[in-house]
């Protein structure tokens, strides 16, 4: 018999901010009645350690990931990218920065991604994340349009989408309802097409959704996406994504149990946030152990809109896995279904 990983998740919930002596304690009660379950639960706690670590290595502290930003020196416009001229800083992340730029030949506006870490974990991430998109051909999903580098600097260069982020969009238009959740049914299917091609994406949120100036959606930034073909892209312990809209199984850094259905529950963060205005959880100002025990064992409020609306929400937003939608596509038909009044 297996070890129960709902048992699990409390357990780690309930130890992972406790002092060495208080820890010790527990895990050797835990061992004297379960030791399979205490062996498994020290082993996440040595891995959730590890990166502890890392992150202070690296200068940084586990609250950092609060905010899901790491703070980077600004790349300066010292050299030029041949048949592009960068305009100005559309955005950064963890890893780079994003440039508006006009290509010269053929002529057309672009946008340009330039990687600024120099880590080579970071090149690797980096060029997994311009050979996954250029991979995916959907309408719903930003293009890479080429590769390249200068001045040591690796960049890919994609369409420049004219628009606003989603919740950009939302707070700019106020868009009714109805809107809201045709643009949420939008981003499934675009992001069933990645599933489909093998692609879990692990970061969806509103700021990586852009609604273009027709109406139609493009999601973007693949930079901690897993193509599930792949083995080794990440290991037990590496916390990727944004907390928000992290997953339970993302939250305990198990990319084992990392799935379609992960994504379906970072669409859900991002399907409440649309209908209620603010999120299913308030992480401002926590610990970083307090944000993971908040996603492990908060449940979300309930929206009090549409009983049945409220279930579509509930069930993206369930702390297992089996109780999600099993894909992004059978979300969307909820939702198209709700919309419909059938």
């Amino acid at each position: 018999m297996g070890v129960d990983h709902e048992r699990l998740t409390e357990l780690f919930a309930e130890v992972m901010d406790l002092e060495p002596g208080p820890l010790r304690a527990r895990l050797a009660e835990l061992r004297a009645s379960d030791p399979a379950l205490a062996d498994e639960l020290a082993s996440l706690l040595d891995e959730d350690a590890r990166v502890v670590t890392a992150l202070r290595t690296a200068g940084l502290k586990p609250s950092d990931l609060g905010s899901g930003i790491v703070q980077l020196a600004p790349l300066e416009f010292g050299f030029a990218i041949a048949n592009y001229h960068l305009l100005e800083k559309l955005g950064e992340g963890g890893m780079g920065f994003v440039y508006a730029a006009d290509q010269i030949d053929p002529p057309r506006p672009v946008a340009i991604k330039i990687l600024h870490a120099a880590s080579q974990e970071a090149r690797t991430r980096f060029r997994a994340e311009a050979g996954i998109m250029s991979s995916l051909d959907h309408p719903g999903i930003v293009r890479v349009l080429g590769t390249g580098e200068a001045n040591g600097h690796p960049f890919f260069v994609m369409d420049r989408v004219d628009g606003l982020t989603l919740d950009d969009h939302v707070r700019t238009h106020a868009p009714p309802m109805r809107d809201r959740l045709e643009l949420i049914a939008a981003v499934c299917d675009a992001v069933h097409y990645a599933h489909s091609r093998g692609v879990i994406h692990r970061d969806l949120k509103p700021a990586n959704i852009m609604v273009r100036s027709d109406g139609t959606v493009a999601v973007l930034d693949f930079g901690v996406a897993r193509a599930t073909m792949f083995s080794g892209a990440t290991r037990p312990g590496d916390y990727l994504g944004t907390p928000l809209y992290m997953s339970p199984e993302q939250a305990m850094a198990r990319p084992d149990e990392v799935d379609a259905r992960t994504d379906v529950y970072s669409l859900g963060v991002t399907l409440f946030e649309l209908i209620a205005n603010r999120p299913p959880f308030d992480l401002i100002g926590l610990s970083f152990p307090a944000s993971i025990r908040t996603i492990l064992q908060q449940p979300p409020p309930p929206l009090g809109n549409n009983a049945e609306l409220d279930a579509i929400v509930a069930r993206t937003l369930a702390k297992k896995p089996a109780d999600r939608y099993p894909s992004t596509a059978a979300l969307a038909a909820d939702l198209r279904r709700y919309l419909s009044g059938g």
